[in-house]
């Protein structure tokens, strides 16, 4: 199930997240994005916080990572060269890491291009996705993220965006310094739990609660869907 911007607004409140939350014109990319930042709060961090966001899968002859599919994270003016960090990763040369065809994308990221963000790592279909985040958004006083759509913009610090991903997807995110050609250890992913039989189910208690409130200022609020725990070649989105 598919995480809007109400829901996701709601879930930063409910976790104490701090964000600020504005709209704007439809930016699909950080060009067009920048030009209607112009004039608004975030005219600050145009160049100094806004991402560009590339969701690639390893192909089937990639070596122990095929198959496995990976959201890049960057900061616009950040270098992504997806053969080099191939390599990083010990992922073959005769078949780097390569942009995610459309049906996966769709069914994974469940968002339109041109809105993807670090916030789809809380949805149940991107479970067996990993993040790799630039080490550069650590210096930055805001980092800028589409929440969800490309007609809204939603600005949190780097320390609020770990404080989200830990909630998120715990094990499944890891920052790169993007200009190295250290090796990058990828952890393997967390196998999924079997569901056992053990017998009748107890009738249902219902909810136990309701969304909090967190500190933040956005436009609107919403429900949540809870998952169960989780240019280059590349979409520039």
């Amino acid at each position: 199930m598919a995480i809007g911007k109400d829901e996701l607004l709601a879930k930063l409140s409910e976790w104490n997240i701090a964000h600020t939350t504005l709209q704007h014109a439809l930016s699909p990319t950080c060009e067009v994005h920048s030009q209607n930042l112009k004039g608004t709060a975030f005219e600050k961090f145009i160049g100094k916080g806004q991402a560009k966001n590339l969701f690639f899968k390893v192909p089937s002859g990639g070596g122990p990572l095929k198959n496995r599919l990976f959201l890049v994270c960057a900061l616009v003016e950040t270098d992504v060269d997806n053969k080099a960090l191939s390599a990083r990763m010990g992922i073959k040369a005769s078949a780097p890491l390569r942009f995610a065809s459309d049906d996966i994308f769709d069914d994974v990221l469940q968002i339109p291009k041109g809105s993807v963000n670090p916030f789809v790592m809380a949805q149940s279909s991107c479970s067996d996705v990993f993040l790799l985040l630039d080490k550069q958004f650590q210096k930055c006083e805001g980092l800028l993220f589409h929440p969800m759509q490309s007609d809204w913009t939603t600005c949190l610090s780097p320390e609020q965006l770990d404080a989200f991903l830990t909630h998120a997807a715990p094990g499944r995110v890891l920052y790169v310094d993007l200009s190295s050609s250290d090796k990058i250890d990828v952890p393997a992913l967390a196998p999924k739990a079997t569901p056992v039989s053990t017998g009748p189910k107890a009738p249902s208690a219902g909810p136990s609660s309701a969304l909090a409130s967190g500190g933040s200022t956005t436009q609107t609020s919403g429900s949540w869907y809870s998952p169960p725990y989780q240019t280059v070649m590349g979409w520039t989105l």
